[in-house]
């Protein structure tokens, strides 16, 4: 203990030096901050006092009381519209091939090839599919016009699978119409006529509501078409939203 303290009182001197030490230099670091924070509220209230300034030599552009309640209301209707949205439809997209070497040919084998597979599962399923879906198999398609008739088909093949799923008896006939692009979706709209039972149809019905599905009922109305069936017609929008985190907006 005798001897603690003696080194103590010894090197007492070096000690209170460097706890001097280590008090400026801690006061130094202190202080540093302490100037980059009051020089960025300094820099913060010179844009602010810029901004104040601008409006009182510009007071029809200010915006007034009655102007940020009115845009804070829109703002807050369509955070609730957006979140309304991705909440009630899918985030699903339609996965589109590209077709660069020879676009026309390759759109003209894709779609001979898909159509093929998906007369087939229908057929497997005992479901009845019209004819023809709609799309040009003869001749070479001008190469502007292959995206939207890719993207067209591609949900085209996506609604027959949802029909064939819920068990739809026949499907008549199948439209899709042109896309158009809303905010930050796409719509597609699609006009269909099937025929079922009444169980079939309501199963339909069922499986296009499903959070999986990205397609939307827009209208509906059915007869009977003998026996226990019933003919409908439907009219459906294909609400697409792309994920822009991952993929750059489509041109």
């Amino acid at each position: 203990m005798k001897k603690l303290k003696g080194l103590l009182r010894k090197y007492s001197l070096l000690l209170s030096l460097l706890l001097v030490i280590g008090i400026i230099v801690g006061g130094q670091f202190m202080n540093k901050k302490i100037r980059l924070e009051i020089k960025k509220i300094e820099e913060e209230i010179k844009t602010k006092h810029s901004e104040v300034a601008k409006y009182e030599k510009e007071k029809d552009k200010a915006p007034s009381p009655q102007l940020i309640t009115k845009l804070t209301r829109e703002k807050e209707y369509h955070a609730r519209e957006f979140e309304f949205l991705m909440n009630s439809f899918s985030t699903t997209y339609p996965i589109i091939p590209e077709f660069t070497l020879y676009p026309s040919v390759e759109f003209k084998e894709y779609l001979y090839f898909s159509q093929d597979r998906l007369y087939k599962k229908a057929e497997k399923r005992r479901i009845t599919l019209p004819p023809s879906l709609g799309f040009p198999t003869t001749g070479l398609v001008e190469q502007e016009k292959i995206p939207t008739l890719t993207l067209q088909f591609e949900v085209v093949k996506d609604l027959i699978s949802l029909i064939i799923d819920s068990g739809v008896t026949t499907i008549e006939t199948i439209a899709p119409g042109v896309p158009q692009k809303v905010a930050f979706y796409q719509i597609l709209p699609l006009k269909l006529n099937i025929t079922g039972t009444s169980n079939e149809l309501v199963r339909f019905l069922k499986y296009v509501e499903k959070p999986s599905s990205y397609f939307v009922l827009k209208n509906f109305s059915a007869k009977t078409a003998g026996g226990n069936l019933f003919n409908a017609e439907v009219g459906i929008n294909a609400v697409m939203l792309k994920d822009y985190r991952a993929t750059s907006s489509e041109g």
